[in-house]
């Protein structure tokens, strides 16, 4: 078992670091230039003193990217940074209150309700559009001013149907 993963009696997770470090002959300087850390947060998290960095979200990641560059599981370190400092457990892991439900977090819920609304009023906008369009199409339309008798088809004559002359005012 690798000193890293081992559960009890295991130093703290800054200096197994430090430790393996400086087991490949590695300096500092290098350290800091490939991983992008600077010297100084290299050193803070190397003797432990993780307030003086950022936040312990960001002292994961620099452990994780840390055991990887020094081709160390990074598991059994961020387990034993847990057991040092309960509060380096993620939030969402730690709460209850923020399963996952079948219908996803309560965000994307909410984003997904709000596009229903934006479709339907899309389509009850378009809907109102071609009826004022249809309306305005039927305003817009010469009135028929044919008269009746010109409407109406002439008689076929083989129908034996007589025609019927327009209706006039009778004559005095």
């Amino acid at each position: 078992m690798s000193e890293a993963s081992m559960p009890s009696a295991q130093p703290a997770v800054g200096p197994q670091l430090a430790e393996l470090r400086q087991q490949r002959a590695l300096g500092l300087h290098e350290v800091s230039q490939r991983l992008r850390f600077s010297i100084r947060q290299l050193e803070a998290l190397e003797s432990g003193r993780y307030d003086a960095l950022p936040d312990m979200t960001f002292v994961r990641g620099m452990i994780r990217s840390y055991a990887r560059f020094l081709d160390t599981d990074p598991e059994p370190l961020i387990h034993g940074l847990e057991l040092e400092r309960p509060d380096a457990v993620p939030r969402l892991m730690a709460s209850p209150s923020l399963t996952m439900s079948p219908q996803g977090v309560g965000f994307f819920r909410e984003t997904h309700s709000t596009s229903k609304r934006w479709v339907l009023a899309g389509i009850l906008v378009l809907v109102v559009a071609l009826v004022v369009a249809w309306l305005w199409h039927e305003d817009a339309a010469p009135p028929d001013t044919t008269p009746a008798s010109q409407n109406a088809a002439p008689a076929s004559q083989d129908t034996g149907s007589v025609p019927v002359p327009p209706n006039r005012p009778p004559e005095p």
